[in-house]
């Protein structure tokens, strides 16, 4: 029986810990993008207030569909009600004789009909309306664009830092041989003490900078799968490569005469949007001095008993139709004060459009000069990575004959990772630099 419960607790063990084991999702740039405009929260969320949006459309409608309610009560009157009449007309010798009326027991119900004729007013927020979805999709699309950004952005530092890691890796690998040379040289009395020292130190030196690009790798991988809406025990396998051909489009050289309106950006439309609502709104601000017409109607049934008898009542009915006309005359100052704010309002957002026009071309300007210098960094960089090469296998040569130092050997192998470091830094800034202007011409959306 043990033996049995011994071999149930393994099988539990086992099975336990496979699960605890993570799941790897093999991931490339195109399905990250795809992934995170269906499981980005901030874009749930944007979709959201879309479809709210909508409904208030819908609500502002709704003042020019017909009003019908229901409307019933039943009092219960302790002292009669009090009228005062005329004393000719009550038969006394008064000017004015108070005539006590109406049972104690009342009941009432109408039905009530209202229908909007003629309102300047709710057609210019019927409109406001529909400008505020507008700008809410356009919000959508800006947000959608900076996720594309940002997706790109992290899948490609999580590359970079992986590229990075496998450089670092590959100098550790160097760097422990040579300690190992150099402890054996130093204990055969062929070496110096401060050789083995200084390739002690390199390893240490680099074994921290291992470490280190390990944490980054986990912390931009948690990142990516935040952006992107994945599980977070989910390991990410990324296929895309940090690598640039001479004949890449990231190469290309971009129209630098581009015309501000000329642009596809959200965020200019949105502005363009915002002047448009707020001159929707002056313009139901003025409406409010315009008069209104509506078709009203009502359907009443009433009865009053001076007892609890519900069926012995009679119900009479009062029936009727008509036009309601109403305009205002004086608001005490408050339409005016009202009509004064938006008109501020409107001039404040199109002052902001002409910041938005010059901070636009400023950006422009600077990811234009980014992307230049992103491109000359590259191509000086490629040719440094080729130089280093040919200098750290030189070097390792000389000291494999007998005619070089390990002084000289160790500097041309760290020449050499930093080089292809920075190298993979450039082509990062190249990529990014691409993407940036994407973004800032308004290329980029799902």
């Amino acid at each position: 029986m043990k033996t049995h419960i011994l071999k149930l607790v393994v099988i539990l063990l086992v099975f336990t810990s496979g699960i605890n084991v993570m799941a790897q999702k093999v991931i490339s740039l195109e399905e990250a993008i795809a992934l995170a405009s269906q499981g980005n929260k901030a874009l749930k969320i944007q979709n959201l207030e879309e479809l709210r949006v909508k409904q208030a459309v819908k609500q502002a409608k709704s003042a020019w569909l017909p009003n019908v309610a229901f409307n019933g009560n039943i009092s219960r009157y302790f002292d009669r009600q009090i009228i005062f009449l005329p004393g000719s007309f009550a038969g006394t010798d008064k000017e004015v004789q108070e005539v006590s009326v109406g049972g104690l027991y009342q009941y009432n119900s109408s039905v009530t009909f209202n229908q909007t004729l003629f309102s300047m007013k709710s057609n210019q927020e019927i409109k406001a309306s529909l400008i505020e979805e507008q700008i809410e999709k356009e919000k959508s699309g800006d947000l959608e664009s900076r996720l594309i950004h940002e997706v790109t952005k992290t899948y490609y530092q999580v590359l970079l830092t992986q590229n990075q890691l496998v450089l670092l890796q590959k100098s550790l690998q160097r760097n422990e041989k040579a300690l190992k040379d150099a402890k054996s040289l130093f204990l055969q009395g062929k070496g110096l003490k401060t050789d083995s020292l200084r390739s002690y130190i390199a390893v240490e030196n680099l074994k921290t900078s291992v470490a280190f690009q390990l944490s980054t790798i986990a912390i931009t991988k948690t990142q990516l799968k935040q952006l992107i809406g994945v599980d977070e025990n989910e390991d990410l396998e990324l296929v895309d490569s940090l690598s640039l051909n001479d004949n890449s489009d990231e190469l290309d050289v971009f129209d630098e005469s581009i015309s501000i309106e000329d642009l596809k950006r959200h965020d200019l439309e949105i502005q363009k949007l915002v002047i448009e609502l707020e001159e929707r709104r002056l313009a139901a601000e003025k409406a409010i001095r315009s008069p209104e017409i509506s078709l009203i109607g009502q359907y009443q049934l009433q009865s009053q008993l001076d007892d609890e008898n519900f069926k012995n009542q009679t119900w009479h009915n009062t029936t009727f139709i008509g036009i309601n006309f109403s305009i205002p005359i004086l608001s005490g100052g408050k339409t005016t004060s009202k009509v004064k704010q938006s008109q501020l309002k409107l001039e404040q957002e199109k002052i902001k459009m002409n910041d938005m026009h010059d901070k636009v071309r400023l950006e422009l300007a600077t990811i234009m000069n980014n992307w230049n210098n992103a491109k000359l960094q590259y191509e000086t960089q490629k040719r440094t990575v080729e130089a280093a090469e040919v200098n750290y296998a030189m070097n390792n040569q000389r000291y494999n004959n007998g005619i070089g130092s390990k002084l000289e050997v160790t500097d041309a192998e760290l020449a050499l990772t930093s080089s292809q470091i920075t190298y993979l830094q450039a082509i990062y800034n190249l990529k990014m630099s691409k993407t940036e202007l994407q973004r800032a011409l308004g290329q980029l959306n799902f």
